[in-house]
């Protein structure tokens, strides 16, 4: 990325998590640093955001599962071990 400082580029960042478009952050920018950031950069920034996204989505799914997996995993433990219980032999 640019020589941005990261104030800036944290401001940016949270403008587009706003969802706001790249015109309008770079007026915001303008107005606040006196200067814009490169479309380039800002897209950079929402690529990452978006994979950060992504990331949080698929960590969620695989914990979910990891869950439903321990709690059958723990049904079937519990059911083995009631019919393993050894017969005495006479």
């Amino acid at each position: 990325m640019g020589k941005s400082s990261k104030e800036k580029i944290d401001y940016a960042r949270q403008l587009l998590n706003a969802e706001i478009p790249y015109r309008e952050i770079q007026e915001y920018l303008k107005l606040r640093f006196g200067s814009g950031m490169s479309n380039t950069t800002l897209q950079n920034l929402q690529d990452e955001l978006d994979e950060t996204t992504r990331l949080r989505e698929e960590l969620k799914r695989v914990n979910n599962q990891l869950d439903l997996y321990k709690r059958l995993y723990n049904e079937l433990l519990q059911k083995l071990q009631g019919k393993l219980v050894p017969r005495r032999i006479e």
